[in-house]
């Protein structure tokens, strides 16, 4: 029997736990009265417009928050760096987990970048030279994949974490479909295609794993899902190998 577990972590708490970390560095910001860093400066420069139309200048502003906590901490809040606008710092922890739980069952992720490796809409897998060489348009392309892994099994992996509906949060459902019926029309029979997705949008996910749960190589589901299908199917206690 396995006697490791999957590493579980709260979804919900990663954004708001880095929405409070940006807040607390918009205020250390605000104190040393440097705001060229750690700040939305865009929403900085709407602050400012406002309070000038009622005359009051900047550095008026930076006194205030100078002596006044309350006036500091509201303009933190107020400028602080969205943190649901850092989603590339969620799939990162997510594939880091996993990448952890990988490692012991003997298969080795990778972490891409966004130009590291595109799947096209003829089937093929390109590099960033590639796509430049051969003239391929980006058009042409399926997102990038965020993940490979090697080892026992071989494989690419598609992450996101999707909090929440609107915006770019509902374009990525369309993409994991996108993705899944490319993987249906061109994935390698050897190779595992990962969608590895946490959200807490329960019917938009468990409907994408409805329309796709009976293809062998391709696995959707939440960092918990992913990491338990792995030690069901790759880990080997060393104590059982040495029977």
């Amino acid at each position: 029997m396995p006697i490791i577990k999957p590493i579980e972590f709260d979804i919900m708490s990663i954004r708001t736990n880095r929405q409070n970390e940006n807040n607390m560095l918009a205020h250390l910001s605000i104190k040393k009265g440097d705001l060229t860093n750690n700040i939305n400066k865009e929403e900085y420069k709407r602050v400012l417009q406002e309070l000038d139309r009622i005359n009051i200048k900047e550095a008026e502003l930076l006194e205030e928050c100078r002596t006044n906590i309350i006036t500091a901490t509201l303009l933190s809040s107020r400028i602080s760096i969205n943190a649901s606008r850092q989603g590339s710092k969620d799939e990162q922890f997510q594939l880091d987990v996993c990448k952890t739980t990988f490692s012991k069952c003997g298969i080795f992720l990778s972490n891409l970048s966004s130009i590291s490796f595109r799947p096209t809409k003829n089937g093929e897998i390109v590099d960033n030279y590639a796509l430049k060489e051969r003239g391929i348009k980006k058009e042409d392309c399926l997102k990038s994949f965020d993940a490979n892994f090697t080892g026992k099994i071989n494989g690419w992996v598609f992450a996101k974490i999707v909090i929440g509906s609107g915006g770019h949060q509902d374009n990525v459902f369309e993409e994991a479909y996108t993705f899944c019926d490319w993987v249906l029309q061109y994935g390698k029979e050897k190779e595992i295609y990962i969608v590895l997705l946490d959200t807490n949008l329960t019917e938009k996910y468990n409907d994408l794993i409805i329309k796709y749960e009976k293809h062998p190589n391709l696995l959707i589901g939440s960092h918990i899902k992913v990491q338990q299908f792995i030690i069901d199917n790759y880990y080997e206690d060393i104590e059982d190998i040495n029977k």
